[in-house]
């Protein structure tokens, strides 16, 4: 008969090896990226509101903030993006809408993914939205 030890060691190792591919890709690509990122690069202040709609069509973030020039803004993902980016949701797609001074609005589509990223970026008030990918 197996001691109640041996089980716990069997379990527990078997854990570790069935959650390898999600701790092991932590390890080697490091911590998610953030759920977006605004850049100011013009030589003047905006104001940038930023807008997330998740798959079902439910805000995920809505706010806005006045950005200085040459000033950063960043949000990190939600912990409930962690599983679903991981596992069987990894099709899903999430919309992104930043208006530069309640004036001009662009949008973007993309994956659900720890480690991508909508990068807003503002030059000569000109508003762009790429995609970052680690």
């Amino acid at each position: 008969m197996i001691s109640r030890k041996t089980l716990v060691i069997f379990i527990l190792l078997f854990l570790v090896v069935i959650s390898f591919p999600f701790w092991f890709t932590f390890f080697i690509a490091g911590s998610p990226t953030p759920l977006f990122s605004v850049s100011n690069y013009d030589n003047v202040s905006h104001t940038v509101a930023v807008e997330i709609i998740g798959p079902d069509n439910t805000s995920i973030f809505n706010d806005s903030r006045n950005l200085d020039p040459d000033e950063h803004w960043s949000h990190p993902k939600p912990l409930y993006m962690v599983p679903r980016s991981v596992f069987a949701w990894a099709e899903d797609r999430y919309t992104v809408y930043a208006t530069l001074d309640n004036n001009v609005t662009k949008n973007m589509t993309i994956n659900y993914h720890l480690w991508n990223d909508p990068s807003i970026e503002i030059y000569d008030g000109t508003l762009s939205i790429g995609e970052i990918t680690v």
